[in-house]
């Protein structure tokens, strides 16, 4: 039983400011889970491996850990606070480790990315709070379909923070990552399940063992529930679908939420005759954290390019090549695909790898890494013809 997947399996997605509390608790040094400083120490010891990071922040987790005899030891005050009220904002979790503030501003869910300037305005209330005390800024997020690069949002929201000389800010991800020297919390967890179990560190609680190991499967699906992995109602439906419409139903509907089978790439997949008899499972509830349920505004959106419209749609998320293909060849340069290395390393990428792989896609160019969709599409008709997603029936 994965406890934590029991909570995300009621009606509603699981909370962020649950998964808050789970972080703080197990990094909090005073709580009873008997890791000690141990998370907290790595934790620090991870962001400060930044070439941005100052000394004394390096020198922090050395002081957090534990002396047998400490009579003339410097040991570090430190102290956490939940949901902290800074004026302009609450921050999910602050340490206060002496001289130093902790932040931690948590996104479990890459839709509940909002106000990119939230990172800003918690830092200057942050500031203005404890004008004597220096910031490490962390940007808890998602990393959702295996992206080789950064959301475009995560980027934007990172990018309008700046802070003052001798603070220092970071990204920090919840699933494993291929970001340079980008930590991550599952990395961080098994690191410290690996070590005890060679001895490394101290025995660790059994109940806190296995805390730690339900929590990393449940990071790495996804924050997701039981019921919302297979379909579990008798008739194959998810418990949350109300009834099943057709396409020209579902037209006719302004809010709710369609469930498709591997959501926006599925539906973009699904031969265009079978999409137009399917029977798809709506529901009237949010399920804008959940995955494969798109809003029925995308939705129609969605259905009218298929069609052979180019309606004004959003493009965000991860796709495969051919259908990027086609939609980088309708959009042009109002869309950007991430690419590791660019352009230069898609012109060097082999046609089958190419093939094999999923590709974020953004109205937003954050980085150079970002390939302008008319490049992108030249480029791969040049490496030779994909098995392009058909506008007709299949």
């Amino acid at each position: 039983m994965n406890i934590f997947k029991v909570l995300a399996s009621g009606r509603k997605s699981f909370q962020e400011e649950t998964a808050s509390a789970i972080l703080a608790w197990l990094m909090n040094p005073a709580m009873e889970h008997g890791l000690g400083s141990i998370l907290l120490a790595e934790f620090v010891r991870d962001l400060s491996g930044g070439s941005t990071c100052p000394s004394e922040f390096k020198a922090l987790p050395g002081r957090l850990t534990p002396r047998l005899r400490n009579e003339n030891e410097d040991v570090p005050i430190c102290r956490c606070a939940l949901e902290y009220n800074v004026g302009t904002g609450f921050i999910d979790i602050v340490f206060f480790i002496d001289q130093w503030m902790l932040s931690i501003e948590n996104k479990i869910y890459a839709a509940s990315i909002g106000d990119t300037q939230q990172l800003a305005k918690q830092y200057q209330g942050l500031k203005e709070r404890h004008p004597d005390l220096r910031a490490c800024s962390v940007f808890l997020v998602p990393i959702e379909g295996g992206p080789e690069v950064p959301d475009p949002l995560v980027e934007e929201t990172f990018g309008n923070l700046s802070v003052a000389p001798g603070d220092f800010k970071q990204i920090v991800t919840w699933q494993e990552n291929g970001r340079n020297g980008a930590p991550s919390i599952s990395g961080l967890l098994q690191r410290i399940l690996t070590q005890e179990s060679t001895g490394r560190i101290d025995p660790v609680p059994e109940y806190t063992r296995h805390t730690l190991k339900a929590l990393v499967a449940f990071i790495e699906s996804g924050f997701e529930g039981y019921e919302y992995n297979p379909a579990v109602s008798g008739g194959g439906l998810n418990d949350a679908t109300e009834r099943q419409l057709t396409v020209a139903e579902i037209l006719q509907r302004d809010e709710g939420f369609v469930g498709v089978k591997a959501g926006v790439s599925g539906l973009l997949q699904m031969p265009i005759d079978i999409m137009t008899r399917h029977r798809f499972q709506y529901t009237s509830l949010d399920m804008s954290t959940k995955r494969n349920w798109i809003p029925v505004k995308q939705f129609r959106r969605l259905v009218a390019w298929r069609r052979g419209d180019r309606p004004d749609i959003a493009w965000e998320g991860t796709l495969p090549s051919a259908v990027l293909h086609k939609i980088a060849g309708d959009y042009g340069a109002k869309v950007f695909i991430g690419i590791k290395g660019g352009e230069a390393a898609l012109r060097a990428m082999p046609v089958e790898t190419i093939h094999e792989k999923q590709w974020q896609i953004s109205t937003q160019q954050p980085t150079p890494q970002w390939v302008a969709g008319d490049t992108f599409a030249r480029i791969l008709e040049q490496k030779g013809k994909l098995s392009i997603v058909s506008q007709t029936a299949a």
